[in-house]
């Protein structure tokens, strides 16, 4: 008898055994189940989300500006650089560069090779990226040895002047009056040296496959041809042709797009200053080899079918644009993103609204004759916007301030 209920004791204890394991698979079969339909649930959700329209919280209100003078009595500004450092550096054409630290305008060098006649002399400025690492910046300019050169320099440790110059890129046709001497130089963020030349007013220049007239180049810190130029019978440094006089380098705040990185601005001849993107190709602008016929369209599309059109063009009369940069940040309210083009004909600074398909999709415009002939602009570190002068006197840097 204590044997049979012993075995039925053992009996019992392992049906409820058998209960517990079924009721805990059970359990855990259940929570499987919620939490597979509770994740359905939620990619539904953010499916149905992501399929509502983006609500763009961008400021719509166009910004109010103050302005102050940071720079005066100058000569015929050209170009304003800043230091990772904040300092701003900045070129005259009469060939003084120029810092300036604590508020106080200091030279770091007189050039003594500069030609400045006319349009030419000491004009682009470009600050390297990697800056803190190698100290090097880059200057363009109207050499008396009869060309236009790129040279690199490296700012002493002090800030008080330059060292080491090296001529990375020589041999840039030249004017002798100056005329259309181009020059821009500027960093781009694919780590090459970008330049735009002029076509120094002589017909075809800009279109023979081994004059760096009429280009935009783009080359290494040492001068060096970077991957991704024309290429083909075109001097391996050109990356465009078929420019006239390019004035303005602006690269995207963003990254690229539409797979260029930036644009060019570029004077006109009787008709049509030009914004155009970066891409390497023509750009249509080829007088007669003889004589300078200035009444030929600036993009050409007769006799170059395949010509890039500008994305801006100003018709008749021209304006004359010069320098120009992007701003961003969101004290710029409606106009963060935009494009500011310093104007030298009409006086006053052009605001262009770029689409993300690089199209022309509006314009403003500021300070009309309040400054007289702009050089330049670019947005400097702590996000406020910088405009050079190029006046017959008393030339300034002024800062703008968004609000």
């Amino acid at each position: 008898m204590q044997s049979g209920g012993s075995s039925s004791v053992t009996s019992t204890k392992k049906s409820w055994l058998f209960i517990a394991i079924v009721i805990v698979v059970a359990i855990g079969a259940a929570l499987v189940i919620w939490w597979a339909a509770m994740a359905t649930i939620q990619q539904s959700v953010q499916l149905a989300e992501s399929q509502q329209p983006v609500v763009s919280t961008k400021s719509t209100a166009t910004p109010q500006l103050t302005t102050e003078v940071v720079v005066s009595g100058r000569t015929q500004i050209w170009e304003v650089a800043f230091l990772p450092t904040k300092e701003m550096v900045f070129t005259e054409r009469k060939g003084v560069l120029s810092i300036v630290k604590n508020g106080q305008p200091a030279t770091l060098r007189t050039i003594e090779d500069i030609s400045a006649k006319g349009e030419g002399g000491l004009l682009g400025l470009a600050v390297d990226a990697k800056f803190i690492d190698n100290r090097f910046i880059y200057t363009c300019f109207n050499s008396t040895k009869g060309d236009i050169r790129v040279v690199r320099w490296r700012v002493s440790a002090d800030l008080g002047s330059l060292e080491a110059r090296t001529d990375i890129v020589t041999g840039i046709p030249a004017n002798p009056s100056g005329r259309h001497s181009g020059c821009r130089v500027a960093f781009g963020p694919d780590g090459y040296v970008w330049i735009g030349t002029g076509d120094t007013a002589r017909g075809d220049t800009s279109i023979q496959p081994k004059s760096l007239g009429g280009k935009t180049l783009r080359v290494d810190r040492d001068g060096k041809p970077a991957p991704g130029n024309i290429g083909g019978q075109y001097d391996a440094r050109i990356f465009s042709y078929g420019h006239r006089n390019v004035q303005g380098l602006a690269f995207f705040p963003g990254g690229a797009r539409q797979g260029v990185l930036g644009i060019s601005v570029e004077h006109g001849s009787s008709v049509d200053d030009e914004i155009n993107v970066l891409r390497p190709g023509n750009f249509g602008w080829a007088p007669p080899a003889q004589g300078y016929d200035e009444s030929v369209p600036m993009t050409d599309k007769t006799r170059f079918p395949d010509a890039i059109d500008p994305i801006w063009k100003s018709g008749n009369p021209t304006q004359a644009p010069s320098g120009a940069g992007f701003v961003h940040g969101a004290q710029w309210k409606a106009w963060d993103g935009r494009l500011m083009v310093a104007m030298l004909k009409d006086k006053q600074l052009k605001v262009v609204n770029l689409t993300d398909q690089n199209k022309l999709a509006g314009e403003d415009h500021v300070f009309q004759g309040q400054f007289g002939r702009l050089r330049t602009a670019v947005q400097g570190p702590d996000g406020n916007l910088y405009l050079a002068t190029d006046n017959s006197s008393n030339n300034q840097i002024i800062r703008v301030t968004p609000h």
